[in-house]
């Protein structure tokens, strides 16, 4: 492998995701373990999306590329469904001849594909380029007919592809998508295990109550993540167990609906929503549970936020990468995915478990999040492209 090999990523974005923290990590991944410069990463900053971290990831000798002057990302309605997909053709008919001009002029060594994945794609399909692509799949994709069509159609096209399970890789052979070589499991770069041990320390601003076992919950509210679920069984725990209090943190489509919800069952001093937080860490220090309730997931990675700082993890089994991590009941309990029976079961488990078997499960669980750190991405990702 020779010095300096270029490496741009592509990922725009309107809301707050997991895959910024992700694209941000998995870049830093590549320039802080060489010992001599390998690569030369540099984040394509669409419509100012990306100037938020620009002297975060410029001090850490990641470089950014600006299509444009004028920041339009303050002006973009994130949310809602509709407007989301509007912005998102915004973006696409913005983009298109400065990331052509990008790739035939300065033709880095390798494209990393996140998000909008569409553009790209099709650039490929009508050009060819010196630049090999990667495709970095952010989460659990619903492989409906248009992306099946789509990816199989770019497929000679792409140089590798990067999965976040297992689950996920098997199901595009399954599916023959891809050629089953070209396919990777490289889990997402999650854990700066220097930054979250000085992040959990920080103050929270919201008041635990004292008398009170918390349960956390992390996440955009969206239907994926089946809030509205979790609240209605939450409410059903309260009535056996008036002890619990449920935090939720972040914010989305769906927060009008799940404060009226919260509010006709009469839990609003028992169900605290937070809004979105830069660091969960702090509030998972003072959380005795973590739950998720999600339909379907990627990685879970606030999952793998609580397993490191050592809470006990009830997930729903919904396809993603989670059932590796738990692996059945050995770091976790999961439950059948919107099964209210056998989630208030699950739950009423984990918080009468032996004392024993769930220190087993903590350390299990943290032992296997040493898969999700910057070192293991650099070390997969340097492998794959060798």
């Amino acid at each position: 492998m020779q010095d300096n090999t270029k490496i741009y990523f592509w990922s725009p974005f309107i809301g707050n995701v997991g895959t910024v923290k992700n694209v941000i990590n998995t870049a830093y991944s590549l320039v802080k373990f060489p010992k001599k410069k390998i690569f030369e990463i540099t984040l394509i900053n669409v419509f100012g999306e990306w100037n938020f971290a620009k002297n975060n990831v410029l001090k850490r000798n990641i470089l950014i590329k600006d299509f444009y002057s004028i920041n339009f990302f303050l002006n973009f309605k994130k949310e809602g469904f509709l407007r989301s997909r509007l912005s998102y053709v915004f973006i696409f008919l913005i983009s298109f001849i400065p990331l052509l001009n990008t790739l035939k002029k300065e033709k880095p060594k390798f494209l990393n594909v996140h998000l909008l994945t569409t553009l790209p794609f099709i650039l490929y399909s009508i050009f060819n380029f010196e630049t090999k692509l990667i495709l970095t799949i952010a989460g659990y994709p619903k492989l409906n007919f248009l992306r099946k069509f789509l990816w199989k159609k770019i497929s000679n096209k792409i140089y590798k592809v990067i999965c976040p399970s297992n689950e996920l890789k098997d199901e595009l052979i399954k599916f023959n998508i891809f050629e089953k070589q070209k396919i990777f499991v490289i889990q997402d770069p999650h854990l700066n295990i220097k930054d979250i041990n000085e992040l959990k320390n920080d103050k929270v601003n919201e008041e635990f109550q004292n008398d009170k076992k918390v349960l956390i919950s992390i996440g955009r509210l969206t239907r994926q993540k089946n809030f509205k679920f979790l609240i209605e069984n939450f409410s059903k725990l309260f009535e056996k167990n008036n002890s619990l209090q449920l935090i939720i943190i972040g914010d989305g489509e769906k927060k009008e609906e799940l404060l009226h919800q919260a509010n006709k069952l009469g839990l609003c001093d028992n169900i605290k929503f937070v809004g979105y937080k830069n660091n969960v860490y702090n509030y998972l220090k003072h959380s005795n549970y973590y739950i998720s309730t999600s339909n379907w997931e990627g990685s879970s990675l606030s999952m793998i936020d609580a397993a490191y700082i050592g809470i006990p993890i009830l997930c729903s089994d919904c396809p993603s990468g989670r059932k590796e991590f738990i692996d059945i009941d050995k770091r976790g309990y999961l439950y059948a995915t919107n099964d209210d029976q056998d989630f208030i079961e699950k739950f009423n488990l984990m918080i009468n478990e032996e004392k024993n078997k769930i220190k087993s499960k903590l350390i299990e669980a943290k032992k296997e999040t040493k898969k999700f750190t910057l070192f293991q991405y650099y070390k997969k990702f340097v492998e794959m492209i060798d």
